[in-house]
Parts: C-alpha cells; structure tokens; sequence
C-alpha cells in the first residue's frame, strides 16, 4: 500500500509540474493549459469529471510503467520506484534551473 501512495504522489506531482509557470511564458502556459483543459473535457461542459481526468493520464501511467517496470510485470518494485523518483528529481532540477 505504501509503494501505491508513492505512485499515486508521483504521478501527481508529475502531472502538476507543467502548470508551473514563469512570468516570462505566463501567456504560453495559459494557452497551454487552456488547450490541455479542452483536450480531457471530452463532453465539452467545461468540467473535468473523474473519468475525464484517470482517460487522459492513463497514457502517462502507462508510459511510466513502460519506462520504469524493467521486468514487466505490471508492477513497480522499490527499486523501480527509486529509478522513477530519481528521474522526477532531474526534472524538477531542469525545470527550476530553466526558470533562472
């Protein structure tokens, strides 16, 4: 259970890092948002609805198990995990020192 609490914190910590943004690109990123907004509301009533939301990141969780399950077993080990949060962990750095 604790292993599926890291995840779940993981994705959405991944999930939520692209909607940080610079003042210089504030415009860009609200552009951005505002498509990726449209993009997951499939039914147009501009709401995201749980369903709309766990569709439009099951690509990401599956391209995350793809990338960090090694032995593929549709799980991911403590030292997957590891491999995953190291890799967060250089993204967020890019990220941060992007803003500078």
């Amino acid at each position: 259970m604790k292993n599926f609490s890291f995840l779940i914190l993981a994705l959405s910590f991944f999930i939520a890092l692209p909607s940080y943004s610079n003042p210089i690109y504030e415009k860009n990123n609200f552009i951005k948002m505002r498509k990726r907004f449209q993009r997951i509301d499939k039914n147009g009533d501009e709401l995201l609805s749980k369903d709309e939301m766990m569709s439009a990141h099951s690509d990401r969780i599956d391209k995350i198990f793809i990338n960090f399950d090694k032995n593929g077993d549709s799980k991911l080990s403590k030292k997957e995990l590891r491999a995953l949060r190291y890799e967060l962990r250089k993204r967020i750095n890019k990220f941060r020192n992007e803003e500078k």
